[in-house]
């Protein structure tokens, strides 16, 4: 039986792909040592669902079918780590206005999802991962980036859909191939 790597995530725009590439690039010019989300990756991750087994793809995808949407704006702003500032794992750009519709419908994709086995998640916060601390090698120049980002508008875009995507883990990073996208009206 196929078993994928998946999760329900939003798409953003270009523009903010853009924004959040001047962070990626300052990082790298500053010999930073973390691994940063390629340009094409980065995205709002609404649910890893992890191994999946094939024959739960089909009633996944039925629930998806069932979610019904309207569009609706995001403001990206500011810039944090996981699990905090002292101790960066995680680096994230944040979402201002309409985190409140990220949250609800991650919560109704919690709901849907716990009848087939997966588990709710703790503490959810929208936002976009664009890097991993491999070393605190030059962390203070890091800083100086975060004091320079800190609050920083990236923009705003419009959240039209939902997207189910298989992750492919290579050596060189991951692959990302959707597996079904989910229009809002």
């Amino acid at each position: 039986m196929e078993v994928i790597r998946a999760f329900i995530a939003f798409e953003i725009d270009e523009n903010i792909k853009n924004e959040i590439m001047k962070i990626e690039n300052k990082i790298k010019e500053n010999e930073i040592d973390v691994k940063l989300v390629e340009r094409e990756n980065l995205h709002i991750t609404l649910k890893f669902l992890g191994n999946v087994e094939g024959r739960l793809l089909e009633k996944i995808f039925n629930m998806l079918d069932n979610i019904k949407e309207k569009k609706f704006e995001i403001s990206i702003e500011d810039i944090g780590a996981f699990p905090n500032e002292k101790y960066m794992r995680v680096l994230w750009v944040g979402i201002k206005e309409g985190r409140e519709n990220i949250i609800r419908i991650q919560k109704e994709l919690d709901n849907k999802l716990l009848p087939l086995g997966f588990k709710k998640e703790e503490d959810f916060i929208p936002h976009i991962t664009f890097g991993r601390i491999r070393s605190f090698k030059n962390k203070e120049k890091l800083m100086k980036i975060f004091e320079e980002y800190r609050g920083y508008f990236f923009g705003k875009c419009i959240i039209d859909r939902l997207v189910l995507k298989k992750s492919i883990l290579t050596p060189h990073g991951p692959i990302y191939h959707n597996l079904k996208e989910v229009f809002f009206d």
